[in-house]
């Protein structure tokens, strides 16, 4: 075991660089904290970095619609400061999502609140009241995370207080499910569906997620969806750079294999290769549950506040097809904005049961990434990319959680050219002429989100957004652990931006004076 100096040369370590680690990281560097951010992959950024293929495919990983990305809007603020004005946000169109249900029913989602109502009120005539009705209680429950993520900032003992005052009625919100919101309002299963349909960004169907979460997504895409111009690799190139600019560092390829305590106190961590690094303060930004799963002492991992986390049920995994293209997407059939194939009105049907030969995917949601950004270079042969995404068990994958990156067995490989021609051939009903253009195949599994991301069983969203999760008084960012703080989006919402505002959450914690760029001055 190699122990660095044990004089403290960092001001504070993160262990992970997703978007809660670089927004935490570089939030305390803009305020003169020297950073270390340890990172286990070979790139930054989480689930916004991209990679390569064929010299001519790039593909993000995670970022497909942000919200909120406006000059004027808290989000955007926060991104425009970590990255010094570097970053450039493209809002990609009139039309951000389109669903498509069975009996050839289309529904566009608009960039606009009003016209989002008048396309619903046009689809369902005979539903103006609990259409009405839906809108004021989305208003309401969004409108209440400020004051829920407010009290998640106090001490515990201070929220516990405070509760009955400030929070209200937002207790409620969180207790309800979507579905029990949503069948309060109407008997109408086709309106529930559409209303619900966008239950693909946090992950759980109507009758797990809180209807808090639900309201928080839909409010956040009200005035459209960004995707950052140059791709989401630029998020890490240029949020990272505050943190060399003030002395730290981001070092890759540095798993953590626990967190060092002393005295009651955390001092510092200890790296998969057995080298001690030591800081006053220690953020985990690899998850609630990974972290005190994975990187606690054992005396610690054994407290009430860490079982409680850990009681807590992770979100779904995913499968993603990477596709490569050559040719007018455009003509073919791709759009910018994202593409939902469902295959039922039933949005409780969520989880590909792949094992059964005859099942085809619930839901396709389809992403053509070089369509938004407006820095994408095609070349004279027209490449373009795509990305399709649904929901599977991680317990169909148990068999592989201990073997190796690329070296998982032919019956992985098997697996995974089933899974592939599978989804390509129901991907082919929807859309023929554009599949003709594809020239490049490539599947991730929810072994990959593991490896890559350390996030357990896969999941794609951390941990599952219901009325427990958000009832959760342990979830916070300092711990009980002195001088040990939790960030990115299990302390704030899902999503890159939940991540984001996550990581400032836990910055300001730490640094007061971090504040003042939440209430986005």
């Amino acid at each position: 075991m190699t122990n660095i100096q044990k004089e403290e040369e960092w001001d504070a370590i993160i262990i992970g660089s997703g978007m809660g680690g670089m927004a935490c990281g570089s939030a305390l560097a803009h305020y003169g904290k020297k950073v270390l951010i340890l990172e286990k992959h070979y790139v930054a950024g989480g689930m916004t970095h991209t990679f390569k293929r064929k010299k001519h495919f790039t593909w993000d990983v995670g970022v497909h619609a942000l919200g909120e990305m406006g000059e004027n809007r808290l989000p955007g603020k926060i991104i425009s400061w970590l990255s010094q004005d570097k970053v450039k946000m493209n809002k990609y169109g009139d039309v951000y999502d389109t669903f498509f249900f069975p009996e050839n029913f289309k529904f566009e989602l608009p960039s606009s609140i009003d016209e989002y109502k008048e396309n619903l009120l046009k689809a369902f005539p005979e539903e103006k009241k609990a259409i009405e009705l839906y809108f004021e209680m989305v208003q309401q429950a969004g409108k209440s995370a400020k004051v829920h993520f407010f009290c998640r900032n106090m001490a515990k003992w201070a929220e516990t207080l405070a509760t009955p005052f400030l929070k209200g009625k937002l207790n409620n919100w969180i207790k309800l499910t979507t579905k029990e919101v949503l069948d309060e309002l109407t008997s109408n299963e086709k309106l529930k569906a559409v209303l619900a349909g966008q239950w693909g960004y946090y992950g759980s169907p109507p009758s797990r997620s809180s209807f808090f979460i639900h309201a928080i997504t839909i409010r956040h895409f009200w005035e459209g969806a960004y995707y950052p111009e140059g791709t989401s690799k630029t998020l890490a190139d240029n949020i990272l750079n505050i943190v060399h600019e003030k002395g730290g560092d981001v070092r890759l390829r540095t798993a953590v294999d626990k967190v060092l305590t002393e005295g009651g106190k955390v001092i510092g961590v200890r790296t998969a290769k057995g080298e001690n690094i030591y800081a006053p303060l220690v953020v985990s930004a690899a998850g609630a549950k990974a972290t005190v799963e994975r990187l606690l002492p054992e005396t610690e991992e054994q407290k009430k506040w860490a079982t409680n986390i850990k009681g807590l049920s992770q979100s779904p995994c995913h499968l993603c097809v990477y596709l490569g293209f050559e040719g007018d997407i455009k003509k073919a059939g791709a759009t910018a904005s994202n593409q939902w194939f469902f295959n039922s009105w039933d949005q409780e049907k969520t989880l590909w049961d792949f094992k059964n030969k005859d099942e085809e995917p619930h839901i396709l949601y389809v992403s053509f990434p070089s369509l938004k950004d407006p820095a994408h270079y095609s070349g004279d042969s027209n490449y373009h990319t795509g990305e399709v995404v649904t929901f599977v068990d991680w317990d169909y994958f148990l068999k592989w959680e201990e073997t190796k990156q690329g070296r998982r067995g032919e019956d992985y490989k098997d697996l995974k050219e089933e899974l592939t021609k599978r989804i390509i051939d129901h991907l082919k009903t929807h859309l023929p002429d554009l599949m003709k253009l594809c020239t490049y195949v490539e599947l991730s599994t929810p072994l990959s989100t593991d490896h890559f991301c350390s996030s357990p069983r896969g999941a794609i969203y951390g941990l599952e957004p219901t009325p427990e999760r958000f009832n959760c008084k342990d979830l916070r960012p300092q711990t009980p652990l002195k001088n040990f703080y939790l960030t990115g989006a299990d302390v704030g919402t899902l999503g890159v931006v939940g991540a984001l505002m996550g990581g400032v959450l836990t910055a300001a914690k730490i640094d007061k004076r971090i504040f003042s760029k939440i209430k986005g001055k």
